[in-house]
């Protein structure tokens, strides 16, 4: 299981071994959206910003990377994939000083810089831990990341 808890909109994000994402409304207490992954492998970790924005981001086990938007219907809320991890994908984290990037840290040991805004590339690419990473996060505050 790995959900995501975004406190300004009482929205929780559940996804895991399953091909659906579960939207949640908390306030409420039940389930407004099942969102198809359209992806074999299980969601490895979710995110979504702390602003006012509707959308998230999903990493995989098999590497990919993918934005949702919740205001799209349903066949249509896929808005972006990333192909450039190729193991799974650890975590995923909105950039949190630069609005519309955001980063991942696949167990391969590589962590990927995004802009949701541009072309499906890689901005930034860090090959840090050859031998593998077990933990990726990013400073809520400072562009500052740790494995």
């Amino acid at each position: 299981l790995v959900l995501d808890w975004k406190q300004s909109g009482g929205t929780l994000l559940v996804g895991g071994d399953s091909r659906i994402i579960c939207v949640w409304d908390a306030h409420m207490e039940t389930q407004v959206l099942d969102l198809e992954t359209n992806c074999e492998s299980p969601v490895t970790s979710i995110t979504s910003d702390q602003g006012s924005s509707s959308t998230f981001i999903i990493g995989f086990a098999d590497g990919l990377v993918k934005i949702f938007d919740c205001r799209l219907e349903e066949e249509d809320a896929i808005v972006r994939s990333y192909h450039d991890h190729h193991s799974w994908v650890q975590n995923v984290k909105y950039h949190p000083r630069i609005s519309g990037q955001f980063l991942s840290g696949s167990l391969a040991g590589k962590v990927r810089l995004w802009d949701l805004r541009g072309s499906d590339t890689v901005i930034q690419a860090w090959d840090l831990h050859h031998t593998g990473l077990s933990a990726f996060d990013v400073h809520s505050q400072t562009g500052v990341f740790a494995t």
